[in-house]
């Protein structure tokens, strides 16, 4: 029987509870308060300080107030549980402004997990009857109606493939790969999905886009609607149970669809199929050696640097500390073990980025905050929906940072950051071409293919 979010805030009461309030989670790079940067620089929006320390939740940098930081939220879901606090409008409006990037969980010295916390909470708040906010329930009526959040046409899902020349993958029916596209590369950054596709083609994969795909419950799971996101889960573990493996573009869908699905099925059930983003495959196939760039005089000396998306970044390297802790049986668990293993991981992309500028001539230049620090791009949560106007602000400020390394083309793989960080580029006029890693491979034609 599927969980309701009261439910998993109580299971998660002990991890509450070990919230000391240290606020260590107000920054990146909290254990490093010397770690030296580039100095300060003026941004769109002022001048940030990019030098040891630096506050790192959108929402605490954008409202303020205590309650808005990570530990306030956590000392509001341990009112909920003692009963000291009644859910209201009140309540619903200090914890839905949150990006749920994890930075906070990433600084806590006591691992606790906080997107799951903030994500319950929100689940259990609706469960009580406070009503979502106007657009949230916008969204929530669409994907009903429509099964995608942007009330695009169910025919027109895979409209991108069939102008694109890929319409012989949709219902491929001898595959037993697929590519799960999401919605914001099949109804908004079509760019994203063709690309992805393309090189699938190139490499030779015999894959299937499953017509019956539905918005995977991203944004429903962020933003407490948990019955619509078990239902579109519902029909995704339908549509995709005869694939052997199926991969992904979008990192949100990724992280929802290997993270969140098991946590909400039925403590029986698994997933019936293995997931991979895209950029591992191509990552694997470099380090293999069999695939290399071509040199392309249009990039040569270009300097190129990479937003971690959250999805696919930090919350992927906290729900493996997660899981290395709880199976650990050794009380003195070293996590020098854990932090190798997420540093591996977080490498994966960086190996794209690197071969790119070996092969191509691309100058790859860091931003200050990377990895598991990394700033969120300020779309995911509902806030993008929610609260447009802090999105963008929060966006504007990752443009910053790339701005600061003086990077010609600022590039990412997701194409949910791709869209607000486009739309910050333009809007706050930060002068950058903003672009997916294999977007760009796709777009230059930079594949070369070594063996199959």
């Amino acid at each position: 029987m599927a969980k309701t979010g009261m439910e998993r805030l109580k299971e998660l009461e002990k991890e509450i509870y070990r919230c000391i309030h240290c606020k260590a989670c107000r920054f990146a790079y909290s254990g490093e308060p010397s770690r030296e940067g580039i100095g300060e620089f003026t941004g769109k929006q002022g001048t940030v300080l990019y030098e040891g320390m630096v506050d790192a939740c959108p929402a605490g940098i954008e409202y303020g107030w205590e309650a808005f930081w990570n530990a306030g939220k956590i000392w509001i879901a341990r009112s909920i549980l003692s009963g000291d606090l009644e859910f209201s409008d009140e309540v619903r409006d200090v914890i839905m402004p949150c990006i749920t990037c994890g930075q906070c969980s990433a600084q806590c010295e006591n691992k606790i997990p906080t997107v799951d916390i903030i994500e319950s909470l929100r689940a259990a708040l609706v469960e009580s009857g406070v009503p979502m906010i106007e657009k949230h329930q916008l969204v929530d009526r669409l994907v009903k109606e429509l099964n995608n959040p942007y009330g695009g046409k169910a025919d027109e899902r895979f409209k991108w493939a069939k102008d694109a020349g890929l319409g012989k993958y949709i219902n491929n029916k001898n595959a037993k790969v697929g590519y799960y596209v999401g919605c914001t590369a099949s109804y908004r950054q079509v760019e994203v999905a063709i690309a992805t596709a393309k090189i699938f083609e190139q490499l030779g994969i015999d894959f299937t886009l499953i017509e019956e795909e539905v918005c995977c419950g991203s944004p429903f799971f962020r933003v407490g609607a948990v019955d619509t996101a078990q239902m579109l889960m519902r029909k995704n573990l339908e549509a995709f149970k005869n694939l052997d493996t199926v991969y992904f573009s979008c990192a949100g869908c990724y992280r929802t669809i290997t993270i969140d699905y098991p946590k909400w099925m039925a403590e029986d059930e698994k997933l019936p199929f293995e997931t991979m983003h895209a950029f591992e495959l191509v990552s694997k196939l470099i380090s293999d050696g069999k695939i290399k760039f071509k040199p392309n005089k249009e990039l040569k000396g270009k300097v190129v640097t990479y937003h971690d998306p959250c999805h696919t970044g930090r919350h992927f390297a906290l729900e493996m500390e997660q899981s290395m802790i709880k199976e650990s049986t050794n009380l003195m668990f070293d996590m020098r073990k854990v932090n190798k293993a997420i540093d591996e991981w977080f490498e994966i992309p960086r190996v794209i980025l690197r071969k790119l500028e070996e092969d191509v001539g691309i100058k790859f230049t860091e931003m200050y905050r990377i990895k598991n620090n990394s700033m969120c791009c300020g779309a995911g949560g509902g806030v993008r929906a929610g609260y447009p106007e802090f999105s963008l602000r929060t966006a504007s400020l990752r443009c910053d940072e790339a701005n600061a390394v003086k990077a010609d083309i600022l590039t990412t793989e997701c194409p949910f950051c791709w869209r607000n960080l486009s739309d910050a580029n333009e809007q706050y006029n930060h002068g950058m071409q903003v672009m997916g890693v294999l977007e760009m491979i796709s777009k230059y034609n930079l594949l070369d293919i070594i063996s199959k």
